[in-house]
């Protein structure tokens, strides 16, 4: 009986010894999880992305420009695009890019906002229009990377977003700096428009690696660019 205890030993105490190591180590990191998980992010966030697993995209600057050229051959300088020619991206690709004109800054244009999105451009939240619609188009990016000279924009700078169905451009008229969960910060993002608007936004302080609770959100209208007819 006692030899059938001392094998049952050998087999639960290393058990019961990891148990304890592990418990010990979770007591001392828990008061640093928030800390550790910014650091992750952040190094997440620097990593550059791997160029070998681009986004697929559908962004052919050129045919948008023959595309507009033709439109205006048959109908003239005031022309609307037909919704039914907008080839609309799914989620993940790349349809456009968008440049901080004066900051000499252009990245690619991703449809959606997921991680993996904003590591490779700047990400168009799917529950706002896209360029050329009616309401607001909703833009977001790294501070740390493709949204680095945001903070330098000016209001009167333009923003010129490239589509796979046509060119835009916005003047900016705001900025301002507003925590994360700010409902009032995208309160255009809820309203009807027959004009389209941009909001561009990223973490803030700009030189702050890893994420923070408040948004720099610069605001613009629309100056040129044909609108989309969701009627044809």
């Amino acid at each position: 009986m006692k030899g059938s205890k001392k094998q049952w030993a050998f087999l639960y105490m290393p058990l019961i010894f990891v148990a304890c190591v592990f418990m010990l180590l979770f007591l001392l990191i828990k008061p640093y999880k928030d800390t550790i998980s910014l650091y992750a992010n952040a190094i997440t966030i620097a990593t550059p992305a791997d160029t070998s697993k681009l986004p697929k995209s559908i962004f052919d600057e050129e045919l948008a420009e023959q595309m507009k050229k033709e439109r205006e051959e048959t109908k003239g300088k005031q022309t609307k695009i037909p919704s039914s020619e907008v080839e609309y991206p799914n989620l993940g690709i790349e349809y456009g890019s968008v440049s901080l004109d004066k900051q000499n800054v252009q990245t690619r244009l991703i449809y959606g906002d997921s991680n993996e999105d904003l590591r490779v451009g700047v990400g168009h939240f799917n529950g706002s229009v896209f360029p050329g619609e009616g309401g607001t188009t909703l833009i977001g990016g790294h501070n740390t990377a493709d949204l680095a000279s945001l903070e330098q924009a000016e209001i009167g700078d333009t923003v010129t977003i490239r589509t796979n169905y046509g060119t835009y451009t916005y003047k900016i008229n705001d900025k301002q700096v507003k925590k994360y969960d700010d409902r009032t910060a995208i309160a255009s993002l809820y309203e009807k428009s027959d004009d389209n608007h941009l909001i561009l936004y990223t973490c803030y302080p700009i030189d702050m690696i890893g994420l923070t609770d408040d948004r720099l959100f610069v605001y613009a209208d629309l100056i040129s660019g044909d609108m989309i007819d969701p009627s044809i």
